[in-house]
This record gives C-alpha cells, sequence and structure tokens, in this order.
C-alpha cells in the first residue's frame, strides 16, 4: 500500500513538473516568435503603389434600372381600380327584376368607367333575399343579372359581360328584416377573377 501511494506521489510531482516547464517554454516561444516579426516588418520594403496622402476617390451612382410594365397590364390595373371606385351594387324591389332610377343611376357610373377600359371582363351577379323556393330565386337572379348587363349594352358598354345567378345562396345580410332583405335583392359587378 505504501509502495502505491508513493509512486502516486512522484507520478503527480513529475506530472506539475513537466506541465511546469512546459508552460515556460511555450511563453519563451511566442515572445521570441513576436519579436522575430517585429524585426522583419521593420526591414521590409514599403508597399509600391500606395500613397500616404491618397487622391479622393470619385464613387459614381449605379446606373437606375426602371421596370418596363406591358401596357395592357397597366390599363387593366386602371381599369380596376376605376370601376371599384365608380360601381355599386343595384338593388331591386321584391319580386321583380325591374331597374330602379337609383340603380339606372349606379349603372350609369359604372358604364362610363368600362367605356374607358373597353377590354376588361364583367361578371353581373343576380342575387335575391330567402323568400321563395331556391330554384324560383335562380330564376329571378337571373332576370336581374340579364336585365343589367341589357341596360349596360344600351348605355354603350362593349365590355365583355357575363351573367350568373346565386339566388338566395349567398347574401350580405342574415338578418330576417326588411332593411336586410333589401340588400340581398341585387345584382353586383364582378371584375374578372375577382370573388
Amino acid at each position: 500500500m505504501r509502495s502505491i501511494t508513493a509512486w502516486s506521489g512522484c507520478s503527480a510531482l513529475a506530472l506539475g513538473l513537466l506541465f511546469a516547464l512546459s508552460a515556460c517554454s511555450t511563453k519563451e516561444t511566442s515572445s521570441r516568435t513576436t519579436q522575430q516579426t517585429i524585426d522583419q516588418t521593420e526591414k521590409a520594403p514599403p508597399l509600391q503603389g500606395f500613397s500616404k496622402t491618397p487622391s479622393e476617390e470619385v464613387v459614381q451612382a449605379p446606373p437606375t434600372v426602371t421596370a418596363k410594365a406591358d401596357q395592357g397590364e397597366i390599363a387593366l390595373r386602371q381599369a380596376r381600380e376605376a370601376l371599384k371606385r365608380a360601381r355599386g351594387d343595384v338593388y331591386f324591389e321584391f319580386d321583380r327584376w325591374a331597374l330602379t332610377n337609383e340603380g339606372k343611376k349606379n349603372l350609369a357610373e359604372s358604364a362610363a368607367a368600362l367605356k374607358q377600359n373597353p377590354s376588361v371582363k364583367i361578371l353581373v351577379e343576380g342575387h335575391c333575399d330567402e323568400r321563395g323556393t331556391i330554384e324560383y330565386n335562380l330564376v329571378l337572379g337571373e332576370k336581374r343579372a340579364q336585365e343589367t348587363r341589357r341596360y349596360l349594352q344600351t348605355l354603350g358598354v362593349t365590355n365583355p359581360v357575363g351573367v350568373t345567378s346565386y339566388g338566395k345562396e349567398r347574401p350580405v345580410c342574415t338578418e330576417h328584416d326588411e332593411s336586410c332583405y333589401w340588400k340581398n335583392r341585387r345584382a353586383h359587378l364582378a371584375l374578372e377573377g375577382e370573388r
């Protein structure tokens, strides 16, 4: 037991001495390397092509790149914006598809925007309130959409205009009173691709 303890003590002493010597050697080597680098830098010739007082560099702005959009795409975007501002839903009396004076006024405003953009495609959607059967309201919604298209054509609109009927399937109001029913009895002008 005594020999193992003595051997452990000697080993620990030897390892400690070894670490101490290696630390001194590393410190000495690193200071020698640093001194050699400083000596070489002092003896090196100055760099060629560099001046202690360089002239100011002129920086030019990069060329401006202007994106060229398709003129047809620009016209279509402008048409969509104009129609969104001008158009309003056209509302109908109960169980009727004849246009009211207010409906004709709204269509006249929409027609002016459509005439300026004759390539824009329009879909007239016919809607009804919740009263009546599904089949009856689909037919009534179709008649409202067709009457709206016919009136737009009498105003000189030459745009492609499609019609569809949703009957009572897509109400904008779900209350069970006359003011809500009025909002649902309408023809809506939708732009192509709009939902």
